[in-house]
């Protein structure tokens, strides 16, 4: 399959493992590889929107979901995979009501994480079994507190949480 992919992480040798993990499940695959989202965000301006980028929540100057929010503020219609150290259940969560339509812990395996990349670009979502354990926990809070609970997994200091809550 020929697509365009933004790979974002700012670990030279996690770019390197993941550009060899989608080379050889998308053997024509264009992988563009940037360290930070400014990089990342100044690529897709010049060379055009990917078909597809895979983004660290870890990233220089982001904190919490902020590279997401940010990413998909300026291309909304790129499909966008979380490729994350973080395996909470409730940032997991956060990281879809924010837009994403797949989420790799970084502890996935290379199988499942080629199957699941396929998944994504071929239009569908990818859900990690970690996401499961939310449900367990929204069952166990009101509505309100589940809400307080994504916006602590964004990263949000309590005075944003505020305001965003009402």
């Amino acid at each position: 399959m020929n697509m365009r992919v933004l790979l974002v992480d700012d670990h030279p040798l996690m770019l390197e493992i993941m550009r060899a993990v989608l080379m050889k499940e998308f053997d024509e695959a264009e992988v563009h590889c940037a360290t930070d989202l400014e990089e990342a965000l100044a690529h897709a301006r010049s060379a055009g929107p990917p078909e597809l980028a895979l983004l660290d929540l870890g990233l220089p100057g982001c904190r919490g979901l902020d590279a997401l929010t940010r990413f998909r503020k300026v291309l909304p219609e790129v499909p966008v995979v979380i490729l994350s150290a973080i395996e909470d259940a409730f940032v997991i969560h956060a990281a879809f009501r924010a837009g994403a339509r797949g989420y790799l812990p970084k502890t996935t395996k290379r199988a499942v994480m080629q199957a699941a990349i396929r998944l994504i670009a071929d239009g569908g979502t990818y859900v990690p079994p970690q996401a499961l354990l939310i449900y367990d926990a929204k069952l166990k809070l009101s509505e309100r507190q589940f809400e307080v609970m994504c916006c602590v997994a964004r990263g949000l200091p309590n005075g944003r949480i505020a305001e965003e809550l009402d």
